[in-house]
């Protein structure tokens, strides 16, 4: 009797851990046009903070290569996220813009919206993680 119980218990608890097993991201950025600087990056679930220097679920920078680079996030749940990236040419943290407002950095987004005026919204940049995903970012260069 108490090796039924101590059997239906451990497969509860397999069953469980296999449920909450949580896979990370692989983005993959392309159109890089230098090897200057850093290519910094974050994974947003929440669409009030996105763009924000808080509130990402994974963040952080890589070192530029001319072409493309792959960047993987630690684990995290399955859900709804976006992405945004941009080429820190020059280390300061910031995008920098002209004096007519145009990004002089290169920028890009999850599923890779049209860019208007201004950056995209979280619902435009949006996509399902089920498992280990990879998301594939174009960098954009306006200058």
């Amino acid at each position: 009797m108490k090796l039924k119980y101590l059997f239906a218990v451990l497969c509860l608890l397999m069953s469980v851990s296999m449920f909450s097993q949580q896979t990370s991201i692989t983005i993959n950025v392309n159109n890089i046009r230098n090897s200057k600087g850093t290519i910094k990056w974050a994974v947003f679930k929440d669409g009030s903070k996105f763009n924000s220097k808080s509130g990402y679920a994974d963040a952080g920078s890589t070192v530029a290569e001319k072409g493309s680079t792959l960047i993987k996030t630690k684990n995290i749940p399955d859900g709804t996220y976006a992405i945004s990236v941009f080429h820190d040419e020059n280390n300061n943290s910031d995008v920098d813009f002209s004096f007519i407002g145009m990004p002089v950095e290169g920028f890009g987004f999850s599923q890779n919206p049209r860019i208007y005026f201004g950056p995209p919204k979280y619902k435009e940049c949006t996509f399902t993680k089920k498992g280990n995903t990879t998301q594939n970012i174009k960098m954009k260069y306006y200058l």
